[in-house]
């Protein structure tokens, strides 16, 4: 079989949450319990190559020897796929290709069936009413992006929701989402457009809330400050293993990318007073799940204040 028409046998399987093809050497499947060895065709170079190159030309991706990693977002069968792509001389064995399908959601009660048991989901519901700042926090597969989509469906339909993104993943249901992406630099060094510059110009467009689909660096700064300036309602997601490691990583990333300029202390007083809430979520054997949910008190001294929610 080719390997074009067997990976596309593979992206319309049902149940497939990420598929990754490791070169010309193997692939792999998760299909909600772990990752699993699957049987494929013979992984020959260059049509993985042509396959890759034709999904990017699709979506006017381009990529450069000098940074061999491509993010790009396409549709196969009406499920959507965020892809991740490395090249070499980043690796040996041809290609990496990793593979997520994102949930596209069409009912607004869509998160009841998936968290309702959880004893957290009517407190983020109303978290979402008061208009409070969320971050929510897990690790790599955890549902984040899964969660995020099924608070922003529940959000008011009159509200203005801006979504600032390195990959198109987020999609809710509803009829005022806006999503803006960022932009690699080309081949010459030009035309980069970053989550930083994106956050700066969402302001001057009049959103009701503000959406960050991952923190990860400059635009934390600017976030928060956008905070402390009357944007509430903010939510975004992010990269840790615990509520309180979030906020140390939201600290780091901010003194990463101010420098000198911002003292320490300035950084944690706009944590203190920016950020509401922090929900982790976890992936187990059973399957995602809201892990625990903590509000953030205000700061005291040079510690930020926290508390745990009690359902």
């Amino acid at each position: 079989m080719h390997f074009s028409s067997w990976i596309r046998s593979e992206l319309c399987r049902a149940g497939v949450t990420d598929l990754l093809i490791n070169g010309n050497r193997s692939a792999f499947r998760d299909e909600g319990n772990g990752l699993r060895a699957i049987e494929t065709p013979e992984l020959k170079p260059d049509e993985v190559r042509t396959w890759a190159l034709s999904k990017m030309s699709e979506t006017g991706k381009a990529w450069d020897a000098r940074f061999p990693f491509v993010d790009l977002s396409f549709v196969e069968n009406e499920n959507p796929w965020r892809m991740h792509l490395a090249f070499a001389p980043m690796t040996e064995m041809g290609i990496l290709i990793s593979l997520r399908r994102l949930r596209r959601e069409t009912h607004r009660q869509a998160g009841d069936a998936r968290w309702g048991s959880s004893r957290f989901w009517e407190m983020l519901l109303g978290i979402l009413e008061r208009k409070e700042t969320l971050l929510i926090s897990g690790s790599t597969g955890s549902g984040k992006t899964t969660l995020m989509n099924d608070l922003l469906t529940r959000i008011q339909p009159t509200e203005r929701i801006l979504a600032l993104e390195d990959t198109r993943e987020l999609d809710p249901d509803h009829p005022h989402f806006l999503a803006l992406v960022s932009r690699t630099a080309n081949a010459e060094g030009q035309g980069e457009v970053t989550l930083r510059d994106l956050l700066k110009q969402s302001l001057r467009m009049r959103p009701d809330r503000i959406v960050v689909g991952e923190c990860r660096g400059a635009e934390v700064l600017e976030l928060l400050q956008a905070l402390n300036t009357g944007h509430r309602g903010t939510l975004a997601t992010l990269h840790a293993n615990s509520p309180r490691d979030a906020l140390r990583r939201l600290e780091w990333m901010a003194l990463l990318h101010g420098g000198s300029q911002v003292p320490i202390q300035v950084i944690r007083e706009l944590i203190a007073t920016g950020i509401q809430w922090v929900v982790q979520i976890g992936r187990t054997t059973q399957g995602r799940e809201i892990e625990d949910l903590w509000k953030v008190e205000g700061r005291e001294g040079d510690a930020v204040l926290m508390r745990r929610a009690l359902p």
